[in-house]
């Protein structure tokens, strides 16, 4: 089954380039930008599916004129001059989901894969810290969600590594919560279920980069997400509690 949403605590609120060298920061809080694969293994709170592992591209880049883009399926444009804050538009890709896909999915709603708009503000507080947030019009559920997130990184932990960790928070609306997690009996479902907005799941991630040579590059991240209350009462939700772990070889310029 596809994912609802995409993976929390390695968020894309945030994904700018500051225009001051000083506190220019990529997506996973290194200044690297690189294109690879990496093997990746979850384990899926949603419809209950076992540890898998697969394969995924490794993609983070920002061109001259401030477009930016993620393999995590956003793009955005950097309007920004500089300074503590960074600010701009963004697209950002939805998985589909079909009801048949799984037993523990019966009664819930069919979600169409679309792509969606909004924007992102980041605020430095210092080198190397942020506060992210971004705001997303969700077209499949007709309906908003956001994150907020809190970023810090380090440069100089030792020669050629860097780290960084982050914590954070998504929301979602009444119409977003409702399109992923309720379920109806009458419609096949194990029990009527319709949740309000609200949290819809917190989590803390840390990323980790090794240089192995000025062009390649080893990117390892680890993640773990809890649902909010509201999502993890849905009958379609099996763990409340689920864990990302992903490794691989990337190829920085």
């Amino acid at each position: 089954m596809n994912k609802l949403f995409p993976l929390l605590l390695l968020p894309l609120c945030g994904l700018a380039l500051a225009e001051d060298n000083d506190i220019a920061m990529m997506p996973d809080g290194s200044r690297d930008m690189y294109v690879g694969m990496a093997l990746t293994s979850r384990s899926a709170a949603e419809a209950g599916e076992p540890h898998r592992l697969s394969l995924r591209p490794l993609l983070q880049v920002e061109w001259s004129n401030g477009i930016f883009a993620s393999a995590n399926g956003v793009v955005g444009m950097h309007l920004s001059n500089g300074g503590p804050v960074a600010y701009g538009p963004l697209l950002a890709a939805s998985n589909s989901r079909d009801p048949s896909e799984s037993r523990r999915l019966r009664g819930s709603h069919a979600i169409d894969g679309s792509v969606d708009a909004g924007g992102y503000f980041d605020y430095y507080l210092g080198y190397n810290t942020r506060l992210g947030s971004s705001i997303m019009y969700d077209r499949s559920a007709r309906g908003w969600r956001g994150e907020f997130r809190v970023q810090k990184s380090w440069n100089d932990l030792a020669p050629h590594h860097t780290l960084s960790v982050s914590a954070g928070v998504s929301l979602a609306g009444d119409a977003v919560m409702r399109e992923r997690y309720e379920v109806s009996r009458a419609a096949g479902g194990a029990r009527d279920y319709t949740p309000s907005g609200g949290l819809a799941s917190a989590g803390v991630g840390v990323h980790w980069n090794y240089a192995l040579s000025s062009k390649w590059l080893l990117s390892s991240s680890a993640s773990a997400t809890r649902l909010g209350g509201e999502a993890a009462a849905s009958p379609v939700v099996e763990r409340r509690n689920f864990f990302t772990i992903s490794s691989g070889l990337a190829y920085r310029f």
